[in-house]
């Protein structure tokens, strides 16, 4: 387990910024993983399988 981190973006174009929302967008997405798999086993339930439960 590591903590979670977020790329370091500096977007200067509109497709630069849609790439970095797109990146954002997964780090969190890892990060949100990381925290229900971790609540799952504090509560003693099985965590969900990838991608049953997005967070977008």
């Amino acid at each position: 387990m590591s903590p979670c981190t977020l790329p370091m973006l500096a977007p200067r174009t509109n497709g630069e910024l849609d790439a970095a929302l797109t990146l954002a967008k997964a780090a969190w997405a890892t990060c949100a993983a990381q925290v229900d798999m971790i609540a799952a086993c504090q509560a003693g339930t099985p965590a969900t399988r990838h991608g049953a439960h997005p967070h977008d």
